[in-house]
């Protein structure tokens, strides 16, 4: 697929901050953002709410990374009614835009929390993108609405989709290879930026996929089963010497702890995440 002109939603944000100096040198990128970055790429100012400014940025544009969303503080301080606008809204603004321009490839940045989390338990372990669960709550909600949104325009419009759900994304200067975070359901920014470059580019014949997108967890190569009989025992013969860290309080993490699998982004995007848990000293 030939893709020279990219839009890139979300670029004052962790993610779009990480991924604007990534792309720059390979495609000519422009942010569709309420206010300027300010990392010298083109700016587009508009918002996400209005279809008619996010179909004229979307002229001229070979592909889109959807990455803007309100969650967490933004979206606890403006309310359920405007997250919901703005996630879901929003979406169908840049997937029919994006339809009405011609633009070949939509990268959508939805959230493992499109899956719910531990409520009810997982069905099996690692989770992977086929594991149905219903989300937690509204904020899940919107990202799998977008999910559905991108499998729809793909199928109505032949746009190609590719749908991106990271686990709690974690900024590059609190990255600790011993967090119990990158063992269960969390990732760096920098390895998030990593999986929308490889998305980007990826094969013309990918047409509509999700990918989950975490840290390399290397309790997805445990037995689930051996690891709620002997949670220390069995990370500690995974990860030598983090048995010690669990039994001295220094890594919280239970029996009913719950971890996904990365094995077809890797497969089908090449994604490698360089910022995972360990080594463990003895």
């Amino acid at each position: 697929m030939q893709i020279k002109n990219v839009l890139l939603t979300g670029g004052c944000g962790l993610v779009g901050r990480t991924l604007g100096p990534l792309l720059r040198d390979r495609y000519t990128v422009a942010h569709f953002e309420m206010q300027d970055p300010g990392d010298g790429l083109r700016f587009i100012q508009g918002d996400l709410r209005n279809p008619g400014e996010v179909a004229k940025a979307c002229v001229g544009m070979d592909a889109v990374i959807h990455v803007a969303a309100l969650h967490g503080k933004a979206w606890a301080e403006l309310g359920d009614d405007t997250g919901f606008e703005v996630n879901v809204t929003g979406t169908k603004n840049v997937l029919e835009g994006a339809a009405r321009a011609g633009v070949k490839r939509v990268v959508f940045t939805s959230s493992i929390w499109a899956n719910g989390h531990h409520a009810p338990p997982a069905a099996y372990l690692p989770m992977d993108e086929e594991m149905e669960r219903e989300p937690a709550e509204l904020y899940g909600l919107t990202k799998l609405l977008g999910e559905q949104m991108c499998r729809y325009s793909t199928a109505q419009h032949g746009i190609s989709t590719i749908v991106l759900r990271p686990g709690g994304i974690r900024p590059a200067e609190l990255h600790d290879p011993r967090s119990v975070a990158l063992l269960t359901a969390c990732v760096d920014v920098r390895d998030v930026a990593q999986a929308h470059a490889l998305a980007l580019g990826a094969p013309e014949a990918m047409r509509h996929e999700v990918f989950i997108i975490t840290a390399d967890s290397p309790l997805s190569r445990v037995d689930p089963s051996a690891f709620r009989a002997d949670h220390v025992g069995t990370l500690d013969a995974t990860c030598p010497g983090a048995g010690a860290l669990v039994l001295s309080g220094d890594l919280a993490i239970g029996p009913d702890a719950e971890w996904y699998t990365i094995e077809k982004a890797k497969r089908l995007l090449g994604y490698r995440p360089r910022y995972n848990f360990g080594p463990i000293d003895a």
